[in-house]
């Protein structure tokens, strides 16, 4: 079902609570609503001087304390033997979270990643309204298909060595990418790519919903700009694990007083999809 609106709103992000705090804090100033479109690769990571004549090398935010890796293997891994787990909470009341192994990174940085067959899930799909990107802003633009099919979903994974988290690993194909989708003062950040999730779901089920928008919108120390916004959500999910693709299509450039990287995006696709994409790599971002 395809449906339009035009609506107005603010938005004021907080600092992320993520295990991850690289980049620069670009604080969402005003926004109205929006429309998604798909796809960036990694920055050359060259140094480009900015109107006051200031040199800045935008990748240096992303790339701070963070590998990617080639084949599956870290090739500068200095960590040691870590596990990749899961973090979840059965009950809406645990004050400390449980965590689910799910992989291992060995001493040379090759990573192992073995999904359980069954778990227990955390909630219903029905529950979840905007996942974790909030790029809906009327969740009734969304339609369920078995809504009352449990659901546990991660986007980020735990580093754990010892029993304690020394990093994050995230699944994309741009370090920029993998970084805004799970940071809350990014989400909305144009540089184009996708990062891969994970769903488990107890039995068939559906999300669809599609919302396209206008609104007007600013970072931190930028002007603000009228931005035309599409957001997809065409996600049929099967009974166990899922790959979940959210790609960012397509970016309005912001014009920062400083010269820094500003943006918005375009359009967002949410899809399921059978396998890892070829052009993927894990990104691990030390603590």
């Amino acid at each position: 079902m395809v449906s339009a609106f035009v609506l107005s709103t603010v938005l004021y992000c907080c600092k992320n609570g993520n295990t991850s705090h690289i980049g620069p804090k670009e604080d969402i100033v005003s926004t109205k609503i929006t429309k998604p479109l798909v796809s960036e690769i990694l920055n050359d990571g060259k140094t480009k001087s900015n109107r006051h004549g200031i040199n800045t090398d935008q990748d240096d935010w992303y790339w701070k304390n963070t590998q990617m890796s080639k084949n599956n293997i870290f090739e500068n891994w200095g960590f040691g033997q870590v596990d990749v787990v899961m973090v979840y909470r059965y009950l809406q009341n645990e004050t400390i979270p449980k965590t689910l192994k799910i992989g291992h990174i060995d001493n040379k940085g090759s990573i192992t990643i073995n999904l359980p067959k069954t778990i227990q899930t955390e909630t219903k799909l029905g529950n979840l309204q905007n996942l974790v990107f909030y790029d809906i802003q009327d969740i009734g633009k969304f339609n369920y298909t078995n809504a009352a099919s449990g659901y546990f979903g991660k986007t980020t994974l735990n580093v754990e060595q010892n029993g304690k988290v020394i990093g994050n690993l995230t699944l994309g194909n741009s370090v920029r990418t993998t970084y805004n989708l799970t940071n809350q003062s990014t989400l909305t950040m144009g540089d184009e790519g996708y990062i891969i999730s994970w769903a488990y779901l107890d039995e068939f089920a559906s999300l669809q919903g599609i919302e396209n928008t206008k609104n007007t919108v600013r970072r931190d120390e930028t002007k603000t700009i009228e931005a035309e916004n599409s957001v997809v959500y065409n996600l049929d999910f099967k009974p166990g694990w899922n790959l979940v693709k959210t790609e960012v299509i397509g970016k309005y450039d912001l014009e920062h007083e400083r010269g820094l990287n500003a943006s918005w995006f375009k359009k967002h696709v949410h899809s399921v999809v059978a396998e890892i994409p070829e052009d993927a790599a894990y990104f691990f971002r030390s603590n």
